[in-house]
């Protein structure tokens, strides 16, 4: 378990649930909730009127004033204004209803979470209710609250706008639009893979992988932690840092880290084999020990390289938590 948790900083998701269920402001010691929901908050709030259009557009009222424990991120009237400009929109009424109701759902959280509970958990994931690029799959949603709570990297609690309690929730009003996660905007935020956000940036510079990473996809990607990229480091010599590795041979490492598809948990069976960007299949195995999910057999025949937490959904693609990076077979 130690070493577990020494690879992957944050909680799983399961633990964000747990917390939130023990924590929440609708535990029955906690002071009466009043008799407004969610909608009727936003309605009676000036600076969330761009939100309550959006909602009546997408026709969300219902579903965000029915009986429920959601967390929804409230972007404030000069969020909204600053989404419409960058996306060449003059009102809320030029965004596609399909688009619309996509970002807004990516700001609701199903479960009900309160400062206390972002403060508590520090960072980590929360399932939002908008589609993944498959059937029954939900995008992820990245917080850090080390200072102040920020989603996704891009939005930000407003000072003094937590924890906004309705009848069916809490409310958070926040400083920016959550827009539609790639496995990119994950890559880049998570504390996780400041290594493999190098990796796919300053270190490969001519491979330009974050751009094919950010396409339509689907892709699965079995992303390194720091800890991985270290011992791949101290495996030479010669290298001190990602950029001291030939970029030639770091892209295809990378590639064999990449395969087509949005592969999830569930789909991930005994004897799996997925062939990666780079060529190489690797193979999945279950039998391994808690508290890890699965294992891989990579490209140059490492078989013990394990899979620690999964499904962080992003709209183009998944991404699964490994313990060491994968090798393609290089005598080929």
């Amino acid at each position: 378990m130690k070493k577990y948790l020494m690879l992957f900083k944050f909680l799983p998701l399961v633990v964000v649930l747990a917390v939130a269920s023990s924590c929440s402001s609708d535990d029955n010691d906690g002071p009466p909730r009043p008799a407004e929901n969610i909608v009727e908050l936003a309605e009676a709030e000036p600076n969330l009127s761009i939100l309550v259009e959006a909602l009546r557009r997408a026709n969300l009222t219902d579903a965000l004033t029915a009986s429920g424990t959601f967390t929804v991120l409230a972007p404030t009237n000069s969020a909204f204004n600053a989404f419409l400009g960058q996306n060449n929109y003059s009102s809320i009424q030029d965004v596609p209803v399909g688009a619309l109701t996509q970002v807004l759902l990516n700001h609701v959280i199903e479960t009900e979470l309160n400062s206390g509970d972002f403060t508590l958990l520090q960072r980590n994931y929360a399932a939002t209710l908008a589609e993944g690029p498959t059937a029954g799959s939900f995008l992820s949603l990245y917080f850090d609250a080390t200072d102040g709570i920020e989603f996704n990297g891009i939005s930000r609690v407003v000072n003094g706008g937590g924890d906004v309690v309705a009848s069916n929730g809490t409310i958070h009003l926040v400083d920016a639009v959550i827009e539609l996660p790639t496995v990119v905007t994950f890559i880049n935020e998570d504390f996780n893979f400041e290594e493999l956000a190098t990796a796919i940036s300053t270190a490969t510079p001519g491979s330009d992988i974050a751009a094919f990473l950010s396409e339509d996809g689907p892709f699965t990607v079995f992303a390194p932690v720091d800890q991985a990229f270290e011992e791949l480091l101290n495996s030479n010599p010669d290298w001190s840092s990602l950029s001291d590795i030939d970029e030639s041979l770091l892209f295809s490492v990378l590639q064999h880290h990449v395969a087509p598809g949005n592969n999830r948990s569930s789909g991930l069976s005994e004897g799996l084999s997925l062939t990666t960007f780079e060529g190489d299949d690797i193979t999945i195995s279950l039998q391994v020990n808690a508290p890890f999910i699965a294992a891989i057999t990579d490209g140059a025949g490492n078989n013990d390289i394990n899979i620690g937490f999964v499904d962080i959904q992003a709209s183009n693609g998944v991404i699964h938590l490994i313990d060491q990076v994968m090798l393609p077979d290089t005598d080929n």
